[in-house]
């Protein structure tokens, strides 16, 4: 299994794959654009964690639907 900082990198190569323009909406933080998640991963902040634990579930899960 990767260690943290390893994903960390793998997400932020895939946030900033994402179209400049996206909005995404994570529980009560209203919309966050591509740049503020960015920066929340890069800061390490909860908020940046939560984004990394929750790019990394969705591409398990997206190995796993491939078997």
């Amino acid at each position: 299994m990767p260690d943290y900082e390893e994903i960390r990198n793998i997400v932020l190569m895939r946030l900033e794959s994402m179209p400049p323009n996206i909005k995404v909406s994570i529980g009560s933080n209203g919309d966050m654009s591509r740049e503020d998640l960015i920066r929340e991963v890069k800061k390490d902040s909860d908020l940046g964690k939560l984004i990394v634990k929750m790019q990394f579930e969705y591409l398990k899960s997206m190995k796993t639907g491939l078997k």
